[in-house]
C-alpha cells in the first residue's frame, strides 16, 4: 500500500496528485467513449455519405446519386462478367468517380430518353417519302 500521510505538505501533495489522475481518467474515458461512438456510427454515416453526396461541381441530385450506385453494378454485371475482383474493384472506382454532376443529372438523363424515344419513332416510309398526312384547310381553297 502507499505510505501514510503525516504532515500537511504531503496531504496537498497527494490531493494534486488525486485531481491530476482524475484529468487524465476523465480524458482517457472521454476518447474511449468517443472512439466508441464512432465506431456504433460508422454504419449510419456510411449510408447518409452514399444517398448525400455533394460534390464540388455542384449538388449531385437524384439520378447522379442513382447512377453512382448503379453504373458500377451495371458494368460488373455485363462488361466486367468474368474478370477478377481488382479488375472489377477499380472499375467500381473509375466509374462512380466519372459520374459527376455536371455530366450525369436529370437534365442530361431527360435528354437522353428524349433522343432514344425520337430515334424509336422514326418516320415510316410513306412519311419519309410523302411527308406527314395534314387534314386540315387546303391551301387552294376558297375560305380566305
Amino acid at each position: 500500500m502507499e505510505t501514510p500521510i503525516t504532515n500537511m505538505q504531503q496531504l496537498q501533495a497527494r490531493i494534486t496528485l488525486l485531481q491530476l489522475k482524475k484529468v487524465e481518467d476523465e480524458v482517457y474515458f472521454n476518447q474511449k467513449f468517443t472512439a466508441i461512438k464512432e465506431k456504433i456510427l460508422a454504419p449510419v454515416n456510411f449510408v447518409k455519405g452514399l444517398f448525400a453526396h455533394k460534390s464540388l461541381q455542384g449538388h449531385a441530385d437524384w439520378a447522379t446519386r442513382f447512377g453512382r450506385i448503379f453504373v458500377p453494378m451495371l458494368l460488373n454485371r455485363t462488361i466486367l462478367r468474368k474478370q477478377g475482383v481488382v479488375i472489377k474493384a477499380v472499375a467500381s472506382l473509375l466509374s462512380q468517380k466519372l459520374v459527376k454532376p455536371s455530366l450525369f443529372n436529370t437534365e442530361v438523363l431527360a435528354s437522353w430518353v428524349d433522343k432514344a424515344t425520337s430515334f424509336i419513332k422514326r418516320k415510316t416510309k410513306k412519311e419519309r417519302r410523302y411527308g406527314a398526312d395534314d387534314y386540315g384547310i387546303p391551301p387552294e381553297s376558297e375560305t380566305a
